[in-house]
């Protein structure tokens, strides 16, 4: 439970203007075991809006947010990291509704009264993802 609320309110810090001065935007690097696979899978999980390029052999970028980039490649051992990588919604009834009709199983949604609703999730290549919605 700690750990999370400590996550939101990094994540809130960083959202915060002149947080990150000089900084206009960011790249996480997500290892996968297929590409082909994780660009689709991603494509669908961010949306049909989401910009998409390759700006190298074997490196998928797709952005995330207006100021955030997920690189996808290729790994031929998982790392494990520990990161979670979640992800702010603005309704998490309507967010879990949306990626269900997707295909795509988000977890079950946890409240914390107050503070926080959130799920954790795995994409298909053990990279652990979350969503949350601030009330």
């Amino acid at each position: 439970m700690r750990k999370i609320a400590l996550s939101i309110m990094f994540g809130l810090v960083l959202s915060t203007p002149g947080w990150a001065q000089g900084f206009g935007e960011a790249t996480v690097a997500v290892p996968v075991t297929s590409l082909a696979e994780a660009k689709a899978w991603y494509g669908d999980f961010l949306g049909p809006d989401s910009e998409v390029m390759e700006p190298a052999p074997g490196i998928v970028e797709l952005r995330a947010t207006p100021n955030m980039w997920l690189q996808l490649y290729e790994a031929e051992k998982m790392p494990e990291t520990g990161t979670v990588l979640r992800f702010l919604v603005e309704d998490m009834d309507a967010a879990q509704a949306k990626y269900a009709e997707r295909g795509i199983d988000v977890g079950e949604a946890i409240e914390v009264p107050g503070i926080v609703i959130y799920s954790e999730f795995t994409d298909p290549f053990g990279n652990q993802l979350g969503l949350y919605d601030l009330p």
